[in-house]
């Protein structure tokens, strides 16, 4: 049973990698086209979103599990990697998606050094902004990419925040 399963996940896979290059080449105009890009646009988005995500959470339990290695004089485990494909909920049920490896490392690198503490808030949106441009932009979609939006959303309410703070002193 597993090792069908398995060959579903690598023709899911499969598909989704297909998709995602066939995008750039549809006809421009069509709804037909506008309407893939679309859906191509929102998977790619929540795929960015779980990537980060997954960055923050793995680098949590890898620095854990690294610091309890060092105690008891194992050595480090392997560092954790991103992967390209991912599996994403959507309206119609879960699909695969793909995002090319170094778009992806970039945005499970992100999400690691934000769990850290070595980049500000601000500094990830700037940064995911602008790589979520470039794969709009090699992607022809109509609607640009917006990364991240529940990171922007508690900044600017963390900003907000301040501000009113500020003003009551």
């Amino acid at each position: 049973m597993g090792l069908f399963k398995g060959m579903k996940q690598t023709k899911e896979r499969q598909k989704a990698k297909a998709f995602y290059d066939r995008s750039a080449t549809l006809p421009p105009g069509s709804r037909e086209t506008r309407k893939l890009r679309s859906v191509l646009g929102n998977r790619v988005t929540a795929f960015i979103d779980l990537t980060f995500i997954d960055g923050a959470k793995r680098t949590e339990a890898y620095l854990a599990a690294a610091q309890a290695a060092l105690a008891q004089g194992k050595s480090a485990p392997e560092k954790p990697e991103a992967a390209c494909y991912r599996e994403v909920k959507t309206v119609g049920g879960a699909v695969w998606v793909y995002l090319p490896q170094n778009y992806s490392d970039q945005f499970f690198e992100l999400g690691s050094k934000y769990q850290q503490s070595a980049i500000t808030p601000a500094a990830v949106l700037e940064l995911s902004s602008t790589l979520a441009r470039e794969i709009s932009e090699s992607l022809m979609l109509d609607h640009p990419i917006v990364p991240l939006q529940f990171l922007a959303n508690d900044n600017a309410s963390e900003d907000s925040q301040d501000s009113a703070e500020s003003d009551e002193d």
